[in-house]
Formats: C-alpha cells, structure tokens, sequence
C-alpha cells in the first residue's frame, strides 16, 4: 500500500471514524482503523461491534493494499503533521506516515483479523437536517440507566403519516416530529447517535436508510454507517401524553430559563427540586436548600386562571426549555400530581414537545 492524500480530508474522516472505535474492548482490533486502498480511494473502516462505519476518502494511490493501524495513534500523528498533502507506506509490517521532514512508523495489525461488515440496505430517504435536529432536542432524555434497556435509545417510527423522534427516561419525555411519513421503525442505541452527529456534522442532503433483521443502515455520499438495532420493544408513549388540561400558560422561553439558571446558584446539585406558582400574569419560582438558604424570582406569563403551584426538578425543566427553538411556550397541566406538557406556541416552526413529571415538595 502507497498513496498520497490531503491532510484535512483525511483528518476530519478520522476523527468522524473514531467515534466508532472501542477503546476498551479485549478485542486489539477494535482499537484499530481498517485502511483499504483501491482504485483513487482511500476506505476507512472503524466498528465497536455496534456501528459499523466506513469512509471513502480520494487519494492518490500508487500501490493497492491494506491494514490496520491504531486509531489513536493514526489520528494524533495525522493532526500534528505541518503539511497540506500525507503520504501512508505500508513497509514490512509497518505503517509509514509522513509529511514535510516529519515521519513516523507506525505499528500495524493483520487486516484480516477485522470484523465483518453488514451489507447496507436501503429503501427509503431521511434529510439529514431532519436527524440532526431529532437528536439535538431528543438526546437529553434518553435513559442512562442500564436496567432500563428499551429506553437507552431513540425511537423512531411513523405516527399518522408523521415521522416521530423519541427519547424518554421514565421521568421526561421528548417528542420531535417532521410531517413526512418514515415506513420503518427504529430503535438506535445512544452511543450510535455520536457516530451519526459527526457524520451529519457537514452533511447537507437525504440519508438514504434501511434495515434489516439486526441492523439500521444509512448511506451517505461517501460514507455509510449500519447501526445495530435495540432489541426489545419501546413502551407506549403516547399514552402518557395527557390532552385535557386544566391549566394552559404562554411563557417566554427565555425568561422562565434565566430565571431557573439563576436560582440554581445556590443548588446544590444541578438537579435541584423547584416549585412554580402559576397565578394571574405572573409565575413565582422558588427554591429551598437546608444548607445554602432560599431563592424566589418572578417572571411574566400568560395566564388568568385559578392559581396552582406545581414542583419540578429543576435541571429537567432547563434541559427541555433549551431544546425549543421558538420565543414562546406553553405549559399545560392537569393538576400538581399529573405530569406536566411543554409544547411550542408554533408547531410549524418548532414541531417539538416535552413531558417532565412533577415533583412532590
């Protein structure tokens, strides 16, 4: 294997490649990227045995061959090199890398020791403006506890002709939808999500996407990642949705978020417990620590019905209001016990909604 490639095609494809790595696998191989070099590409493989990705990347290629290299290593030596254009020697077991008057040999593993790769399978199309967006509003409430495995990812499937994107730990749920049917249904694990935000990072233009029996496929121009699925079945989340309310207020967004950011001053965690006063005109904020004192703040709303107080984590609250991407929002309650409906004031715009249930304070 010889060729010559340039030095930030090749980085910003490493650095995508290592989100796929297992660093702490017993198996050697899976510390290591697979290069292949064929034709005028440079392939770049990387897998943890649950995503497997591979990157085509144009090179000048002056003899074909393969091997496999620590991904660290390769990744560190390519980022320090001055240089626009690298050149990769593979010599007698090792890797050579270099550039300008810097060179490194680089050990290297056998290539057939590499895992197997699935055979992508598409049959439909996802934009991937749309993914990306899922996964910045969804991710937060994906479950991270291990007993609840089902919930450690996001579900995607189709609900009335609608694509739904969902993330929920059991206390919070976060629903994005796009109104454009998906025939397939998705359960891909958190740390896949990763992979895919690094791949999606510089990417304008539809994903296609597949599946198959253990697998999500999605193939880019150059690139094409298969994800393996969650097992299990995801729980029924709609149910959970309340839709009669006895209390609906308009809130600015960004006030009610400065107002919880500067009451968890004297948290004492960033998950601190807070009691909302809803009330004419006017939503009161209070928080109490037996340690560092107390902390009330106010904030303008939208509402004239009967008072109600309703306690929260605080750090759930801040963690969905940031996910909005519109001025104003509404919160709709049943009453102090049931769980609690943020919805965005323009759903055109921000087809985005979150469920966090109440604490008892």
């Amino acid at each position: 294997m010889k060729l010559k490639i340039d030095k930030g095609e090749f980085l910003s494809a490493l650095q995508k490649a290592k989100n796929a790595t297992e660093k702490k696998s017993a198996l050697p191989i899976l510390n290591n990227f697979l290069l292949i070099a064929e034709d005028e590409f440079l392939t770049l493989k990387a897998t943890d045995l649950e995503n497997f990705l591979s990157l085509r990347i144009s090179a000048e290629v002056e003899e074909e061959g393969k091997t496999a290299v620590n991904a660290d290593k390769l990744t560190n030596v390519i980022k320090s090199l001055p240089v626009a254009t690298v050149y990769l020697e593979l010599k007698e077991d090792k890797l050579t890398v270099g550039g300008g008057r810097s060179t490194f040999r680089l050990t290297t593993l056998d290539p057939e020791d590499f895992p197997e790769f699935p055979q992508p399978e598409t049959s439909t199309e996802l934009p991937s403006a749309d993914l990306i967006k899922a996964i910045d509003k969804v991710e937060y409430a994906i479950s991270k506890d291990d007993a609840r495995y089902a919930l450690q990812g996001l579900y995607v499937h189709e609900v009335d002709g609608k694509t739904h994107f969902v993330g929920s730990d059991g206390h919070r749920l976060a629903l994005f939808w796009r109104n454009s049917p998906f025939p397939m249904e998705l359960l891909i694990p958190r740390k896949s999500l990763k992979v895919i935000q690094g791949l999606m990072k510089d990417y304008i233009g539809v994903v296609q996407s597949g599946k198959d029996e253990s697998f999500a496929h999605f193939v880019g121009e150059d690139w094409n990642l298969s994800v393996r699925l969650l097992e299990g079945e995801y729980p029924d989340y709609m149910i959970v949705i309340p839709r009669n309310f006895n209390h609906e207020v308009v809130v600015n967004k960004d006030a009610l978020l400065e107002s919880l950011k500067r009451l968890s001053a004297i948290a004492e965690s960033s998950a601190f417990p807070v009691k909302i006063s809803f009330s004419d005109h006017v939503a009161l904020l209070e928080i109490s620590d037996p340690e560092y004192g107390e902390g009330r703040d106010e904030v303008d709303v939208d509402y004239t019905g009967e008072p109600v107080e309703v306690g929260f984590n605080g750090k759930y609250l801040i963690e969905a209001l940031d996910s909005f991407d519109v001025d104003r929002v509404w919160i709709k309650i049943v009453d102090p016990d049931s769980a609690v409906v943020i919805e965005s004031d323009d759903t055109e715009r921000d087809p985005y909604l979150c469920v966090v249930m109440p604490m008892r304070l």
